[in-house]
């Protein structure tokens, strides 16, 4: 039986050559603002094609019983609608009467640009909430990080700055105040690149005294993204292949990892007391968790689908194990998490407050990026700014008995309940044992590389799915010609994903399927109200093949969907 999906209306990009993307050259000593841009290019004729639209009923409902297998291919798009794209380079100027074709724009420059970066920066669910954020507090939630971390973690500040190994790494992260102090650098030691964070702080600030803010500049094959936010300022240097949202995205996961142990309001406090502040004495010893935070960006394609990773099991044990968190829960819990390196496993929320993705990936990387909480019962606090960035709520951490691999986390408003949570804590671990879901979330965890040989389909080499109505994201087990050597051809197929995701949700690209082939594989990103779904064949397989492939594999998904993802929000 067909799968019905809603809204089967779809195009599809024509076969292109594999480094043909969008590229937009602008000389170095050029800078991109918004919105004083022009563009010049040479036409050529489009090789875009388009899918014929699904069949609708005499009352103009859609006919949802038809697969994307039977679109036919073959009928070609208006070329007035379609934008072309030249093969060589194009030039850029300033002008000041001017702005940026739509249809020229960098991937980044509208609906994705609205859907991933929007989604870091929209209004706090939990804003109504009264949290404690004074001063004695942050220094716990820093003395706390600072403990959990060895203190030989951070091997790359040895780096010198001056060596070809510094100069030629693919993304550089650095965060300054607005003074121009230095606060952060992902590689080598911050104080050595005095002169670099000035001439940063020299350009935000030029573009700021014309009212514009300084977004990207693109020179040769280096991007640098800058994101001001309050008292700080954050840029990236990437020789990678990412949009300018994406990188932006890295940026917001960097400055919220610092709200997460300061607040906005203390960040704020201490900013207005005295502008040229050394805010390094606050984070010391806590830029491990920035480190690993921006890691997880560039290995976990999951943070910057706007998602999280889940991790697989059979439905009716992860709703055995909600379920008992919903019925041990005291009131003081707000949030109840369980989570296993860097997968979810389940969560439990009030109806009235949303728990944002960046905040789950907060709470895990703060459990991912500590050596502490794995020996003993932990109580630290942490600001989750998606949530309320203000103040602090008070986590309960602890990992499961028997050398579980997972750990429940319980989260609160009040600082002085850790007791109420301990014994909500002893309650939880009893319904678990009792019911065994100890040992099974154990053979889970040892589970969760799942495969898809059983499918009989070889030319899919691997997929990302994500369902959008719990932000939740799954995907097989990488297979061995992306793992050795795993730094060259692991960062291919996730850049592999961004640029599939960049190209899916370009306002200057309307569609709802995309397919390239390239030298190496074969891609297909498939958007829908329900789910996204990236693809990546081999290379040899045929347009119409991948299509069938693809309906095929979607079809398996949205069976299995409740093992691989979870499939309902859970309240209390």
């Amino acid at each position: 039986m067909t799968e019905k999906v809603e809204d089967l209306s779809y195009e599809l990009v024509g076969d292109i050559d594999s480094d043909e993307f969008v590229s937009i050259e602008v000389p170095s000593d050029s800078y991109a603002v918004n919105p004083p841009l022009s563009v010049e290019k040479k036409p050529r004729a489009s090789s875009r094609k388009k899918l014929s639209p699904v069949s609708t009923s005499s009352k103009g409902q859609m006919d949802n019983t038809q697969d994307i297998s039977q679109v036919n291919l073959d009928d070609p798009a208006p070329v007035s609608s379609v934008p072309s794209l030249s093969r060589g380079s194009m030039s850029m100027s300033l002008n000041s009467d001017q702005s940026l074709p739509s249809d020229m724009l960098l991937p980044s420059e509208s609906l994705q640009q609205q859907e991933l970066v929007s989604s870091c920066d929209e209004e706090a669910t939990g804003g109504d909430l009264q949290l404690t954020a004074d001063e004695e507090t942050a220094k716990e939630a820093t003395r706390c990080r600072v403990g959990s971390v060895r203190a030989d973690e951070r091997k790359v500040e040895e780096e010198d700055v001056d060596s070809p190994v510094w100069i030629q790494r693919k993304k550089h992260v650095f965060i300054l105040s607005f003074s121009g102090k230095p606060i952060y650098s992902r590689y080598g030691q911050e104080d050595k690149l005095v002169n670099m964070f000035g001439i940063m702080q020299a350009l935000i600030s030029f573009v700021q005294d014309d009212k514009d803010v300084l977004r990207y500049v693109v020179a040769g094959n280096h991007h640098f993204v800058f994101l001001c936010k309050g008292p700080l300022m954050l840029v990236t240097v990437s020789r990678t292949r990412q949009s300018e949202a994406q990188l932006t995205t890295q940026l917001y996961y960097a400055y919220y990892q610092i709200l997460s142990v300061l607040t906005n309001t203390q960040l704020t406090h201490i900013f207005d007391r005295d502008s040229r502040f050394d805010m390094r004495s606050l984070l010391q010893g806590s830029e491990k968790f920035i480190d690993n935070v921006l890691r997880m960006c560039d290995e976990d394609p999951s943070l910057l689908l706007g998602g999280i990773q889940c991790l697989p099991m059979v439905p009716s044990l992860r709703q055995t194990i909600t379920t008992i968190l919903q019925q041990c829960r005291v009131k003081d819990v707000l949030f109840s998490i369980l989570i296993t390196k860097n997968q979810v496993i389940t969560y439990v929320r009030p109806k009235e407050y949303n728990l944002h993705f960046i905040d789950i990936h907060l709470i895990i990387n703060l459990v991912d990026a500590s050596m502490s909480f794995k020996s003993a019962v932990s109580w630290t606090p942490i600001c989750l700014p998606r949530f309320n960035e203000t103040g602090f709520l008070h986590a309960h951490i602890s990992f499961l008995p028997d050398d579980s691999p997972a750990c429940l986390l319980l989260i609160s408003t009040d600082k002085e309940k850790f007791f109420a949570l301990q014994e909500c804590h002893d309650k939880i671990l009893e319904r678990l044992e009792k019911q065994g879901c100890l040992g099974a979330i154990k053979q889970a965890v040892n589970e969760a590389d799942y495969t898809i040989e059983h499918l009989q389909s070889p030319d899919i080499r691997h997929f990302v799915y994500k369902f959008k109505k719990t932000t939740s994201v799954s995907w097989p087990a990488v297979p061995s010609m992306y793992t050795m050597p795993k730094d060259v051809h692991m960062d291919r197929l996730f850049e592999l994903y961004m640029l599939m995701q960049q190209k899916l949700y370009s306002d200057a690209w309307p569609i709802k399927i995309y397919y390239h082939l390239g030298n190496s594989e074969a891609v297909m990103a498939w958007k829908t109200a329900e789910f996204d779904l990236y693809i990546v064949f081999d290379p040899l397989i045929a347009k119409m093949q991948a299509i069938a492939l693809g309906n095929k594999l979607i079809r398996w998904i949205r069976k299995e969907e409740e093992r691989l993802v979870i499939s309902t929000t859970n309240f209390f």
